[in-house]
């Protein structure tokens, strides 16, 4: 049969259901959300411990004088940007939305957004879809969540406080 108007018998699905394993560190290549999550909130509390390490052994806020706390922190920014613009690349979104992330007021919105909506499961433009969590992300999570809540819980009882304070 050489019939030159018959459709092609080429599978068009091939290549939908590879995956591949995310890195922390990698520039490009999508995340899911529970990788998300781990990714932006246990580095940022890491940096928060070494500063607060250093602070404890220094005896003065690691504030002024130094420039580590400061590359440190850069650091946390930096990774956490990389990974809400994975994310996108995840939900098959210009990665030019992650600039919502540096308004103040829209940010914490999107930081939602990416935590709370699903991302593409097959292969996307933006390249084939995450593998499934491993069992250290898994961990990860379960102890940034309550990372993540007891912070919320801290800066709620310090606002309380601050009337007082006064």
């Amino acid at each position: 049969m050489n019939n030159p108007y018959a459709s092609p018998v080429a599978d068009m699905h091939a290549g939908l259901d590879e995956t591949y394993e995310p890195s922390l560190f990698a520039l490009r290549g999508r995340v899911g959300r529970l990788r998300f999550l781990v990714y932006t909130i246990l580095p940022a509390y890491a940096v928060l411990m070494l500063l607060g390490l250093s602070a404890l052994l220094s005896g003065r806020a690691p504030v002024g004088g130094t420039a580590t706390p400061k590359l440190l922190a850069l650091l946390a920014v930096a990774l956490a940007v990389v990974t809400a613009l994975r994310r996108l690349d995840d939900l098959n979104h210009s990665r030019w939305w992650g600039l919502l992330l540096l308004v103040p007021p829209v940010n914490v919105f999107v930081w939602c957004y990416l935590l709370i909506v699903s991302g593409s499961e097959t292969a996307n433009k933006r390249g084939p879809a995450p593998a499934p969590n491993t069992v250290m992300v898994k961990l990860g999570a379960m102890l940034a969540v309550p990372l993540l809540l007891g912070t919320l819980w801290a800066g709620y009882a310090m606002v309380r406080m601050l009337p007082v304070l006064r």
